[in-house]
């Protein structure tokens, strides 16, 4: 076989880098609206605050079962609290982001009794009050201590989802409208697969970013400690502070969030193609 005959490697069709970096521009382009971006970084600093404090609220149950032996002692104890509060979490997921999103989506659709904008501010402002709260249900109930943050990690779970929901239906309204000539002089860009993928993006940037807020606010609660005795005895207490204050800033943001009336897809459950 001649060299001219050996076959070559297939070369990536031309176009494919085009397509990505008009993907890429398409996202860009998104967060030029004002609107769309300030609920984008509505959605990035309270997904932090989120992540934040669940990992927060596994610390605190950790704390509050060990010190009423709820779980028994050594490694299995320490296993079943935290298996305990993902469970709570994933249940409150699943229960009002599949089960009951139907009726949660039309509480919360244009035509709805539940506001969008104001949904999302009264989520943020629950759980910022939970998490206020969370650290001082050991001094306040020690008995009950742990029943009162499993029923804190429902809540949030619960505020979660109805702040996700209305993200998810309130953001295609603010997308940009399609030019007057529409696709005639250029192919229009796919805005809404730009939105899913702006939003996968922040989801996955929030986790490290709230990882990395635990360990800073770790530290100074350690540093605290050496001078307060109460923030020794509450190791995760300056971390929750940070969780709430990051749902307070999520807050003061959707507060001058502007959302036309226009109406979107509906969120479908998944358990919808389970139905016969």
């Amino acid at each position: 076989m001649t060299r001219a005959e050996q076959p070559t490697a297939p070369q990536p069709a031309p176009d494919d880098a085009l397509v990505a970096d008009s993907r890429e521009r398409a996202v860009r382009a998104l967060l030029r609206r004002p609107q769309l971006k300030r609920l984008w970084s509505a959605q990035l600093v309270g997904g932090v605050g989120d992540t934040l404090a669940l990992l927060v609220l596994v610390l605190l149950a950790l704390q509050a079962a060990i010190a009423q032996g709820s779980f028994g002692g050594g490694y299995r104890g320490v296993a079943f609290a935290v298996a305990t509060v993902f469970g709570v979490r994933i249940l409150a997921t699943l229960l009002f982001g599949a089960v009951l999103l139907g009726p949660l989506t039309s509480l919360t659709s244009p035509d709805g009794p539940l506001d969008r904008r104001w949904t999302m501010v009264g989520a943020d402002g629950v759980r910022a009050l939970l998490l206020i709260v969370a650290p001082l249900w050991i001094d306040w109930t020690p008995d009950e201590a742990l029943a009162a943050l499993l029923v804190t990690v429902f809540v949030t779970g619960v505020a979660e989802r109805f702040w996700t929901v209305c993200r998810e239906s309130a953001a295609p309204a603010l997308l940009p409208a399609p030019p007057p000539e529409g696709a005639t002089i250029r192919p229009l860009p796919d805005h809404l697969d730009a939105l899913r993928r702006l939003s996968l993006r922040t989801g996955f940037v929030a986790v490290p970013l709230a990882a990395v807020a635990l360990v800073v606010a770790g530290l100074f609660n350690n540093l605290l400690g050496t001078g307060i005795a109460w923030f020794d005895a509450h190791q995760a207490a300056l971390a929750s502070y940070v969780a709430a204050g990051l749902f307070a800033a999520s807050l003061s943001v959707l507060t001058f969030l502007e959302l036309p009336g226009t109406r979107t897809p509906r969120a479908r459950s998944p358990l919808e193609g389970l139905r016969r």
